[in-house]
């Protein structure tokens, strides 16, 4: 049965083509656009050439992976993960979808279709940065470079990935549970947007890595970043990404806990 549920939920979100492209993939295409318009301002403009001046393809896809849990990137996730939460509760088809399987295969099949898109909405960030930097390479005359050879760098852009992505699924999980708190989709874009800016001014202005701190899933996100890209002769605080990986699964546990608790108790027999 939640074979089914995926499945009807992956087929509507096909032909939702909006919600689709305003949350997965302006993200990525319009970082692409800004960063090709800088080149070429920087080109024609400025007439900035840097002699010697070296791209890295490798390492560029890796930082905007990185980047692509900010309060920029949440928003349209917000768009999208309102889309899947709350869009029945918008059309009032939750009476139509709830008597053909149960509630928790519903929300679960969401939960994995928004998890399925978000990751290749960060495998489209790293091919746009990719394309972007090109680019710019290009433009500039800049020469490519690679990353050093070995397995080491491809640990750290997976490791990178893995952590981007489990903040994303925060943010859709966030949206699950305010969209259906709300049963509404522009409740779940709005509040959703304003609980990340809150957390993220928070994570930027806190220095020390202590449990209180790692409780914010921004800060906890950037202390788990820097141990992945660290050399492992200078992760010196095992503990402490060890802490902030449990704190963010415990986040992710405790939201879509708490979405589905909401869910099984509400009345849809007017959704």
């Amino acid at each position: 049965m939640l074979a089914d549920a995926i499945a009807a939920e992956r087929f509507r979100l096909s032909r939702d083509r909006a919600s689709l492209f305003w949350g997965f993939a302006f993200a990525p295409l319009i970082t692409m656009a800004f960063s090709i318009a800088m080149d070429m301002f920087a080109r024609a403009v400025l007439h900035r050439t840097i002699p010697g001046e070296t791209t890295d393809l490798a390492n560029r896809a890796m930082g905007a992976v990185a980047g692509a849990s900010g309060p920029f990137t949440a928003l349209f996730l917000l768009i999208g993960a309102a889309a899947i939460f709350a869009g029945d509760y918008r059309w009032e088809t939750w009476r139509l979808i709830t008597p053909r399987n149960s509630r928790v295969n519903l929300l679960a099949a969401k939960l994995i279709v928004f998890a399925e898109v978000a990751a290749w909405s960060l495998l489209l960030t790293a091919l746009t940065a990719v394309v972007a930097g090109l680019f710019g390479a290009m433009a500039n005359h800049a020469r490519l470079v690679g990353p050093p050879a070995g397995p080491a760098f491809i640990s750290q852009y997976a490791g990178v990935a893995l952590v981007t992505w489990l903040e994303v699924l925060l943010v859709g999980a966030l949206g699950a549970l305010i969209g259906v708190l709300t049963r509404s989709t522009m409740g779940a874009v709005i509040a959703g947007l304003v609980i990340v800016f809150v957390q993220s001014t928070l994570a930027a202005t806190v220095q020390a890595a202590t449990w209180k701190s790692l409780l914010i899933p921004a800060f906890a996100g950037r202390v788990l970043k820097t141990f992945v890209i660290a050399p492992p002769e200078m992760r010196t605080e095992a503990g402490q990404a060890g802490l902030a990986l449990v704190f963010l699964l415990v986040w992710l546990v405790a939201l879509t806990g708490g979405a589905l608790a909401l869910f099984r108790r509400q009345d849809l027999t007017k959704e």
